[in-house]
This record gives structure tokens, sequence and C-alpha cells, in this order.
């Protein structure tokens, strides 16, 4: 019954021109303006429901609600009944009070045209990380818990939408890199007579929300498990390994070969499927400078850690908590750039170093 319930709602939705595709368990629409897609799993009629929240995207990113439910993370917690929504906002950019409407209204979409939502937990990512705090300081009816990655923490600027008190309602976790640990611990140090005082999930790497999916479970399960328990450990290290897997790299001599896995359009970031220890075993260690070859070009690459490795519109690669390498232009867009598509190959070539 719930089933056609739902497809007669997704046909109403379609013929009033709010809908635009649908699958089985996949619903894309448009709320207000802002597209969304909810995902859920096979006879959900209500219960746990999960919101992921993009950061910030250039005002000419795509203004799509991306969200691949075939993601080991998403796959898992479908698997275990929950449903899953993203919400693209009303445009591009940063303002979090819109926001904070979106992710309102894809709420109540789920509750009236689903089912009654008894759990909510959100993941913020960057700004959005910061959005999540705000709300758990702002808006804590909105969500029963929220999870920040890679937080920026502003106490300073109160006429800034992201101006933060360190008064969360609700609970909240903070997961961030060594890079970005400091906000966090300010905002968690601050925070210890707030209402309910959050938890920091250091990650014991460099980078910028440089998290895979591992540890993005198991957050949410310390989340589950603090919701349900009211207990959390404060402090706890939140690095976690994903298993092996076939990376299919070829090796000669002079070269070292794989493919684009996958490409972020918002940003222009391009994937590659080599394992970090290919490189190193191949002779690209941290530091050095290689060529990457794309559809016969070549690009002058730094082999580093993160983005702000190289000057604005240099090219740097680096590896990834889910062991792939990241092949970036800084604040450009190397996908554009080099012309690369999902699945071209690419070749990687040591240079001499200077003596």
């Amino acid at each position: 019954m719930k089933k056609i319930c739902t497809l007669l709602a997704s046909l109403t939705f379609l013929l009033t021109g709010l809908l635009t595709a649908q699958e089985q368990h996949i619903i894309h629409g448009v709320i207000d303006g802002a597209p969304f897609k909810v995902v859920t799993p096979d006879n959900w009629d209500g219960g746990n429901l999960f919101f992921h929240v993009h950061g910030w995207r250039p005002d000419d990113a795509p203004h799509d609600a991306d969200l691949n439910q075939d993601d080991p993370f998403y796959q898992t917690i479908l698997d275990n009944g929950w449903a899953i929504g993203r919400t693209a906002f009303l445009e591009n950019g940063v303002d979090h009070d819109a926001h904070t409407k979106a992710l309102y209204d894809l709420k109540n979409w789920v509750i009236e045209n689903l089912g009654p939502v008894d759990r909510l937990i959100m993941e913020g990512e960057s700004t959005a990380g910061t959005l999540m705090l705000r709300i758990a300081e702002q808006n804590p009816d909105l969500a029963d818990g929220v999870i920040a990655k890679g937080a920026f923490i502003n106490f300073e600027d109160e006429t800034h939408d992201s101006y933060l008190e360190a008064t969360p309602k609700i609970p909240a976790i903070m997961m961030s890199n060594l890079t970005e640990l400091e906000g966090p611990l300010s905002y968690a140090t601050k925070a210890q007579d707030a209402d309910v005082v959050p938890a920091l999930r250091p990650l014991l790497r460099v980078g910028h929300v440089n998290v895979n999916w591992v540890e993005r479970l198991d957050a949410l399960n310390a989340m589950n498990n603090w919701l349900d328990t009211g207990e959390t450990e404060r402090i706890a290290e939140g690095t976690r390994e994903v298993p092996d897997r076939d990376t299919q790299t070829v090796v000669t001599d002079t070269v070292i070969e794989n493919r684009v896995v996958d490409i972020n359009p918002f940003y222009g970031n391009a994937f590659l499927g080599f394992h970090p220890d290919e490189l190193d075993d191949f002779g690209i260690h941290h530091g050095d400078d290689f060529l990457v070859e794309i559809d016969g070009n070549l690009w002058k690459v730094f082999y580093g850690q993160s983005y702000d490795d190289v000057p604005i519109g240099d090219w740097v690669a680096f590896p990834t908590a889910s062991n792939t390498i990241m092949l970036v232009r800084n604040h450009r867009h190397a996908v554009r750039t080099a012309g690369i598509s999902l699945g071209d190959t690419i070749r990687l070539h040591k240079l001499a170093k200077a003596e």
C-alpha cells in the first residue's frame, strides 16, 4: 500500500511540474526552486532519515542535488533501513538562512509524502559544517543530531550568518583533519557549558574534508549510539582505513597507468584509481614534481598533501582518505582545463630531479 501511495504522490508532483524524474525508490524534485533528491529503501514508510548537506559551490557550478546511492556509505545505511535526502538549495553559494529553510522544506516534504520521521541526522561539510553547528544552536527542532565535517568556526563577526556562539542544544559531532583542527577544538572548549556538550573526532591526516566512507559510517554510528544512550566520548580519534581494493594499475619502467574513477563536477577535481603506495613504489614521492599524461597532453603536477601546497592555478595531486589520488588545479577547474572524462586513461611520468 505504501508503494502505491508513494507512486501516486510522485505522479501528482510530476503532473504539477515539481517532480522531474523518478525510479522506484529514487525521487528527484524541486521545492520552492531548490532541487532535491530522496532515496528510500524497500517499504520505507517512515523512520530514520539522513541528510547530507553540501558546502559552498561556485556560482557557475551545476545546480544539482547529486547523491550517489551506490557509494558504500549510502548503500550501507540504505541496507540498514535509512532513507536519504539531499537538497541543492535555492542557489549555489552560501546563505545559511536560505539553506536552513531548504532543509526544513525537505524534511517536511518527506513527512508529508513518504512517512513520519522518527530520527533525522544531518551531516554537512566545509561551510555546511558550520551550518550544522548553527542549526544545533539556533534550530534544534530541525534535527536530532548533526555531524560537522571540516567546519569553519567564526566567533568574531556577529553580523555574519556563519557566526557561532558554541551553544549547541542537540548532539553535535565535529570531524576535522589535522590541518583545520584548531577551530573545532576551540568550539569544543568554549561549549563546555552548553546545553549539550559537543563531541570532537579528529582525523589524523591533513587536508580539508579529507574523509572516507568508513569514517563517515563510524561517526553516524557514534551519533546513533549517543541518541540512544545519552552518552558519548567527548574526544574520540576518528581515523579509519578503507578496505583493500584491486586498483588495476599497470606499471612499466617509464610509466604508471590507471583511470579516472570519479569526477567532482562542482569543483573540477578528478580522482585517479592509483593507490598512494603505488606512486611511492614507482618513485613519485611527496614533494616531487611529475607529469600527468591525459589524451596525449602533458601537465606538470606537484605531489603534495592538500590544495594549498601550490599557488592558485597550479596543479597539485595528493592522496585521499579513500586511498585514491585527487588531481586538482588550485581554485581552478582541472577537468575542463585538461578535458578529463570519467574512465579516461591517465599515465604518470617521473621527472628527473635537479642536482
